[in-house]
């Protein structure tokens, strides 16, 4: 205790608004005189408890309820509520606020954690998030989706007893070495998703079934070819040099990113190409979607041809006017097939489009109404390699819906067994991560709470503007509400 006062001076606060109003508290505050002798420090000042701490301009209430705005928008979008109510301060003193926090400490791993990854800058940067599945409260976010980098954190953080992550072989690899006694459950979503691109494949093989048959036309694409007689276009004779030469390199074990050098194209053009079997199956599902834009208008276009307007570059404006947003050359394409064929347009395409086709295989019966049916048991008449696909889809649905992972063995022979390479190729994928596929089809466990927090760290990595570091980043992540 000291009686001795050596001086004093005034000190201001900011604090939470009044009625709109900006608040100060302004204190007289007096230093005192240490009597100790021993003691380093001459002369000292006491704080108030809950509201003033050393070196602070703002009251501990202040600063929470500004942390907690710097937490949920950021900078300037935080900066410009706290404005509105009445507190002003700066983008950058919410950062600093921010990264005052004190970091979350993480000791030993949940029993159950869920991983996956987000873009820090899609298609190059990529982090890691990994959850308490049990709780849903966020444990760490890692600075990229490396299996090195969460083999590490697995060691240092032991523990984790089931594991909930999506297919990438990265995050498998980690698990394994880290933690071999911990089960990997694969995601349902992901699953599905597999087995909807691989029938998307297959419907885009057969898409000569997907128009119903007239009259006149011919029996199969063959047949339809040997009446055109149009020779190969230029992207098929491109199509099939550019599959050559990334295969002759690829053969020979050279690395993506050399091909992708060696050859000028990009990285993502040459994976498509080397893990294509055939020059046909790098082009599935690369269509455009403004050329997938201009079948909305089919029924004007055919009709206007049939009235004797031929000129793809009027019809492309008179389009135009009614919203189309493609370019002349969609349209002159369009209509290709129609010039070279001689014939009148037909006056309402009945062809559905692959994507089309490729929800009405995957669709829930109960989701579909009566017309949608009836497409689909027409398409399934007309081609009995899409009505096995479909049967494969029923089958996978039910024994994902029911839990039946017990069936997965007797799925993968049959469908490793079938013609449709797209699904072979799928039952070689699930087969190498049999385990986890099979406890994601038979756990209740999921990665849901995962994707929805990805999610949110998409929203808060957007509202930093590209302007801020990994690290506050992170901060944002782990302790935002």
């Amino acid at each position: 205790m000291s009686g001795r006062a050596h001086g004093g001076y005034r000190r201001r606060l900011a604090d939470l608004a009044a009625a709109g109003q900006q608040v100060v508290i302004e204190l007289l505050v007096r230093r005192f005189l240490c009597p100790s002798a021993g003691c380093g420090r001459r002369t000292f000042v006491e704080q108030v408890d809950g509201l003033t701490e050393r070196f602070a301009r703002r009251t501990p209430l202040l600063r929470r309820s500004l942390e907690k705005i710097a937490l949920a928008l950021a900078g300037r979008p935080g900066a410009r509520l706290a404005a509105h109510l009445s507190v002003p301060t700066s983008a950058n003193s919410l950062i600093r606020l921010v990264r005052r926090l004190p970091d979350k400490h993480v000791g030993a791993a949940p029993r159950m954690l869920g991983i996956d990854d987000f873009a820090l800058k899609k298609g190059h940067v990529y982090g890691t998030i990994i959850l308490d599945m049990e709780t849903g409260e966020r444990v760490d976010v890692l600075p990229d989706r490396t299996a090195d980098t969460l083999t590490a954190w697995l060691r240092a953080h032991p523990g984790a007893e089931i594991v909930c992550r999506d297919r990438a072989s990265a995050y498998a690899e980690a698990v394994r070495t880290a933690c071999p006694d911990a089960i990997q459950v694969a995601d349902r979503f992901h699953l599905w998703k597999n087995l909807c691109e691989a029938v998307g494949k297959c419907v885009a093989i057969h898409r000569s079934c997907l128009a119903e048959p007239t009259e006149d036309a011919p029996a199969d694409a063959t047949a339809e070819q040997e009446v055109s007689g149009r020779p190969e276009g230029m992207r098929v004779i491109r199509r099939r040099e550019r599959h050559a030469a990334v295969h002759a390199l690829y053969d020979k074990g050279a690395p993506i990113q050399a091909i992708s050098e060696a050859l000028g194209l990009d990285r993502k053009t040459v994976r498509r190409y080397a893990h294509a079997a055939t020059p046909e199956e790098a082009s599935l599902g690369t269509g455009s979607r403004r050329y997938g834009q201009v079948h909305a208008y089919s029924p004007y276009l055919h009709r206007r041809w049939n009235e004797g307007c031929t000129d793809s570059a009027r019809l492309h404006a008179e389009i135009a006017e009614l919203g189309f947003t493609g370019s002349k050359r969609t349209v002159r394409r369009h209509l290709q097939e129609i010039r070279a064929s001689g014939k009148p347009a037909p006056d309402k395409p009945k062809a559905l489009t692959v994507r089309t086709a490729t929800w009405l295989i995957t669709s829930h019966p109960d989701n579909l109404d009566e017309s949608s049916e009836l497409k689909l048991k027409k398409l399934l008449s007309r081609s009995p390699e899409l009505d096995a696909v479909a049967a494969y889809v029923r089958s996978f649905a039910a024994m994902m819906t029911e839990r039946r992972g017990s069936d997965l063995e007797s799925w993968l022979t049959s469908a490793e067994g079938t013609g449709m390479k797209p699904l072979r190729s799928l039952a070689r994928g699930l087969r190498q991560d049999f385990d986890a596929v099979t406890a994601g089809l038979t756990l209740e466990w999921s990665s849901g709470k995962v994707e929805g927090n990805v999610n949110r760290a998409k929203r808060i990595k957007r509202d930093g503007y590209g302007r801020a570091g990994f690290d506050l980043l992170r901060l944002q992540i782990l302790l935002a509400d």
